[in-house]
């Protein structure tokens, strides 16, 4: 999550937590760098900073081909942005040997027609392709499909565990994709995602003496300019 400014407990509050505009609440664990998929053209590099952060995680030889990987993925943020997509980050791990294990988490939102959240789950966990396991599962935030799969890219294996969050609007459905090249260790980013997953929040989680720190919404400033 971008920009971490503020501490509530062991959690590093986000820039983005603090907009009127947030509609999704998440915590990422250590070793994830933030993509920005829309920066402003003055904006801190938020990429940039974070790798700093993880020069540390990095052996010197990979470091070059880490950076060039946030390079490609932030050229494509608009891209990934008119998608849908609304986050973006890059994480760098060891494993119980001690390499060095990279992965991409993504979220991004799909609008579908109005359908009960608990029905919205079965159809996306029935409706994955090249899934090698599916399971629907009660999260705090609602009913929600997990989905495992192991697919070729570029003659790569890809392990990847994507989550299909439905808004309880009934309209939309938040995807969470949390995908590594790692050969093994699976076990790992397994544990990683359903931490992650479980702590998505539709509502604001701030405690309230952050939320009244926050700007009011678009809309409601636009509201009042005109109608005073």
């Amino acid at each position: 999550m971008p920009d971490t400014d503020e501490i509530m407990d062991e959690f590093a509050v986000a820039g983005s937590a603090m907009s009127a505009e947030s509609d999704i609440w998440f915590a990422l664990p250590p070793g994830f760098v933030e993509v920005p998929l829309a920066p402003a053209p003055d904006a801190p590099d938020a990429a940039t900073d974070g790798l700093e952060v993880l020069t540390a995680l990095l052996p010197e030889e990979q470091y070059e081909s880490f950076r060039s990987s946030i390079d490609d993925a932030r050229a494509m943020g608009g891209l990934l942005a008119r998608t849908g997509a609304v986050h973006l980050s890059m994480g760098v791990h060891h494993d119980e040997s001690g390499d060095v294990l990279h992965s991409v988490f993504l979220i991004k939102w799909e609008k579908m027609p109005w359908t009960p959240p608990k029905l919205a789950a079965a159809k996306a966990a029935l409706a994955s392709l090249g899934a090698r396991d599916a399971e629907l599962v009660d999260l705090p935030c609602g009913p929600a499909a997990v989905v495992e799969s192991l697919n070729e890219r570029e003659g790569q294996k890809v392990f990847q565990m994507t989550g299909y969050l439905p808004h309880p609007d009934g309209l939309r459905v938040a995807v969470l994709a949390l995908s590594t090249t790692a050969g093994s260790d699976h076990e790992h980013y397994r544990d990683m995602f359903h931490g992650i997953a479980r702590m998505v929040s539709f509502d604001n989680p701030l405690p309230p003496q952050l939320r009244e720190q926050m700007p009011e919404a678009r809309e409601v400033t636009a509201a009042r300019d005109v109608f005073g």
